[in-house]
């Protein structure tokens, strides 16, 4: 393939969000994150209702030294990974960074959109990487 057919080539970023009671997360992603192991809002009456996409589900998940540095580490290695995926894997045209908590509402939701907010910031900073698009799904859907 050369530079001039791999830079047309659209690569997708597929970052998901989903919960375990609902199904397993896809065995097809390229990095798995449970995030079950992390303080969890649905045990404050308040932030049951939210979603991790919520500002007070943030800042509770955030008062968590453990989800900072997980935060931290997922930012580390997208930028260990990404450029590999993305300029030398042929048969990586979809990449999907998968993200699991109990429902899918609130852990996995936090870490997908700040995994997606980085990834984002990772393909602008590299603009010869060509069209590569970076997509959020939250496969659960929340209730609330």
């Amino acid at each position: 393939v050369s530079i001039k057919e791999f830079a047309m080539k659209t690569r997708v970023i597929r970052v998901m969000s989903c919960g375990a009671k609902h199904g397993p997360a896809p065995e097809s992603a390229d990095l798995f994150i449970d995030c079950r192991g992390f303080i969890n809002p649905f045990y404050d009456k308040s932030l049951r209702s939210k979603t991790g996409a919520a500002n007070a589900v943030k800042q509770y998940l955030e008062q968590s030294d453990e989800v900072i540095a997980m935060r931290e580490a997922i930012g580390c290695m997208l930028k260990a990974m990404l450029p590999g995926l993305v300029t030398r894997s042929n048969y990586h045209s979809d990449i999907l960074l998968a993200f699991m908590c109990t429902g899918g509402q609130h852990r996995s939701r936090y870490f997908a959109i700040e995994a997606q907010r980085m990834a984002r910031e990772i393909v602008s900073a590299n603009p010869g990487w060509g069209d590569v698009r970076v997509v959020l799904k939250h496969r659960d859907k929340a209730q609330h």
